[in-house]
C-alpha cells in the first residue's frame, strides 16, 4: 500500500521527465513503468539521506535517454533493411557504392589497405599477403577482417547495410 502511495505521489514527475525526454507517449509510459519497477527493487538498498523525488527524476532521465537510443537505432535498422530491399540487382549497389569505395579506402592505414588490394584487387592468397606484409597467415587473415569491418562500418554509416560481415 506504502508503495502504490509513492507512485501516486510521484507518476507525474517520472512520467513528465519520460515525455521530455522521449517525446513518444508510449515509449514514456514504458520508462514510467520501468522507473518504478528499479524503485521497487532497489527501495531496500536505497540510502536515508536519498532525495527520492531526485532518485526517480535522475533515474528517468536515465532510462528515457536509454529508451530513446535503442529507439533510434532500431529505426535506423529498419531504415537500412528497407533501403536494403529498395536495391533491387547488384549492379545497382555498386552504383550506389563504387563512388564512396575510394574514399573508404583511404580512411584504413596503409598497411590494412595494402592487405585489402594483395587480397581482393590481386587475388592473393592468405599466406602470399601475410608474407608480403611480414606477419603469419592467421595475422593476414585477422587484419583483413579487421580492415572489412572498417569498411563495412564506412558504409553503414553513409546508408548502406550489410547483410554479412566477411
Amino acid at each position: 500500500m506504502a508503495f502504490c502511495s509513492l507512485v501516486n505521489r510521484y507518476i507525474h514527475l517520472v512520467h513528465g521527465v519520460a515525455l521530455r525526454q522521449a517525446p513518444d507517449p508510449q515509449l514514456a509510459d514504458d520508462v514510467t513503468q520501468v522507473v518504478f519497477i528499479l524503485l521497487a527493487r532497489k527501495a531496500a538498498t536505497l540510502s536515508t539521506r536519498v532525495i527520492l523525488s531526485g532518485w526517480l527524476y535522475q533515474t528517468a532521465r536515465f532510462v528515457a535517454k536509454r529508451a530513446a537510443r535503442s529507439e533510434l537505432r532500431r529505426r535506423r535498422y529498419e531504415q537500412e533493411a528497407f533501403q536494403m530491399r529498395e536495391i533491387s540487382s547488384p549492379e545497382e549497389t555498386w552504383g550506389r557504392l563504387a563512388p564512396l569505395l575510394d574514399e573508404a579506402m583511404d580512411k584504413l592505414g596503409s598497411t590494412d589497405r595494402n592487405a585489402i588490394l594483395m587480397r581482393f584487387f590481386e587475388e592473393k592468397p592468405l599466406r602470399e599477403v601475410g608474407r608480403n606484409l611480414g606477419l603469419s597467415e592467421d595475422a593476414a587473415r585477422k587484419r583483413i577482417d579487421r580492415s572489412m569491418e572498417k569498411l563495412r562500418a564506412f558504409f553503414v554509416r553513409r546508408g548502406f547495410a550489410c547483410r554479412h560481415k566477411s
